[in-house]
């Protein structure tokens, strides 16, 4: 088909409405439709006529000498096949460009393979053509099989098409790797599996950024409102379970009850937040009889006191594994609410060393559960903490000259009074600390 004049305008047209501008756009019509398609002088004033006349792509009124809006819509399709670009990648560009309304994706998708395999005729009636099939014309078998081979995340927007194809998602249990959210005071960001999302801070409302796009969505909504509404979607999935969940607030006026909505079943969970009441807060969403590993981190360390809230909470009860981050100091008499763990790592404080550390040294020596802990222990005696700790445990301290940069290290063993078993202790020297590595030998 030879290229008329009122498609050469089609192009003009389309590149406006694309906001492009007009020396980008004139290379790129010349790419398209040829070098000798119309001279740079010509394509300028069909430019600025369609963009200074406030071109209105709904009205009823042919614009300037072109043909009917159907036809100027296919003239579109048509420049963006002979642009070569993948389908998907056209239809954003064409939505972009004259709206979402305009057409239907499978409107679309036909003119665009038609005029692909080089059937250009404009005129041709599709009242006659069968009824195009939909995904729901898909046997259920072959829906499930499609559904299968998606991941997780892929799955979880499956779920808000309909409620048939929602019914075919849900048959999959929602299992993930992970769910990481960080929230600050300039943007949110969630990683599912391995899939990143963000919404930034930008003036009273946000920017949306989505995993395998290079564009960014804008919103007037407040960014951390945009971004619990799209993670909501994922954490009220009936009986969703996660591997590793993180959580990272920064913000202490979040109110982590918008934030977290329902119970999780999380097996391992790192929450690192402002205060005790947020940490106290996050714990309590997730489900005591799933969960297994917690790692905490407290920013704010006045509050120190107040950490033996978590020991109250049944998360901590119930788990196996816990790790209190830096500067979280617990004393001796803390050690006895670790006793039901298999393994724990905290910093612990001393008044009194040569009282401590063979009371460190008892405690853990009952906790029938107790596989491994690792302490790392200051005292008040504002001397080398190993030195001391070593002398009150009754360990053998090495007299050898250490090489240079060379830190001290030792080990003692402990028999367990009645019992076959003992505590291995390794020191390690960290100058104003001691990292104790405990390990009981069965």
């Amino acid at each position: 088909m030879e290229l008329s004049s009122d498609f050469k305008k089609c192009c003009i047209l389309y590149e406006v409405l694309q906001k492009n501008e007009i020396y980008k756009s004139y290379e790129k019509f010349c790419d398209t439709v040829g070098k000798k398609a119309m001279d740079f002088s010509d394509f300028k004033f069909w430019f600025y006529e369609f963009r200074d006349s406030d071109y209105d792509r709904s009205a009823d009124i042919e614009p300037l000498t072109l043909v009917d809006m159907p036809v100027v819509l296919k003239y579109h399709i048509l420049y963006e096949v002979l642009q070569k670009k993948p389908i998907f990648e056209s239809y954003r560009t064409f939505c972009d460009a004259v709206g979402k309304d305009a057409m239907e994706y499978s409107d679309f998708e036909f003119w665009y393979y038609r005029f692909f395999h080089g059937n250009r005729d404009l005129d041709y009636d599709r009242s006659a053509d069968p009824v195009p099939k939909t995904i729901m014309d898909m046997p259920v078998q072959l829906m499930h099989k499609i559904t299968g081979n998606l991941d997780p995340v892929e799955r979880t927007f499956l779920r808000s098409i309909n409620h048939a194809i929602k019914t075919v998602a849900d048959s999959f249990p929602p299992v993930f790797e992970k769910i990481e959210i960080t929230v600050s005071s300039t943007r949110m960001q969630w990683i599912l599996n391995n899939k990143l999302f963000a919404c930034y801070k930008r003036g009273s409302g946000c920017i949306i950024k989505k995993p395998n796009s290079s564009k960014r969505e804008e919103s007037e909504e407040c960014y951390i409102e945009n971004g619990i509404e799209h993670l909501a979607l994922v954490l009220k999935i009936p009986n969703i379970q996660v591997n590793h969940f993180s959580l990272e607030v920064s913000d202490e006026t979040l109110n982590l009850n918008d934030l977290l909505p329902v119970p999780l079943n999380a097996k391992s969970v790192s929450i690192c937040g402002r205060s005790t009441n947020q940490i106290v807060q996050s714990l309590s969403v997730m489900n005591p009889g799933h969960l297994e590993k917690i790692n905490i981190e407290m920013e704010n360390s006045r509050e120190w006191h107040d950490y033996r809230r978590i020991f109250e909470t049944d998360q901590f009860k119930h788990a196996k594994s816990v790790d209190f981050e830096k500067a979280m100091f617990f004393t001796v008499a803390d050690l006895v609410k670790f006793s039901h763990l298999k393994s724990f790592k905290c910093h612990l404080r001393s008044e009194n060393p040569f009282e401590d550390v063979p009371r460190i040294r008892d405690i853990l020596s009952s906790c029938e559960e107790l596989e491994s802990c690792e302490l790392d222990y200051v005292d008040a005696l504002d001397n080398r903490a190993i030195v001391t700790f070593a002398m009150a445990l009754g360990a053998e301290i090495p007299i050898e000259p250490l090489a240079p940069f060379e830190r001290l290290t030792i080990t003692h063993r402990y028999q367990i009074p009645e019992s076959k078993q003992c505590l291995e202790f390794k020191l390690h020297d960290g100058m104003f600390y001691c990292r104790v590595n405990i390990a009981k030998l069965r």
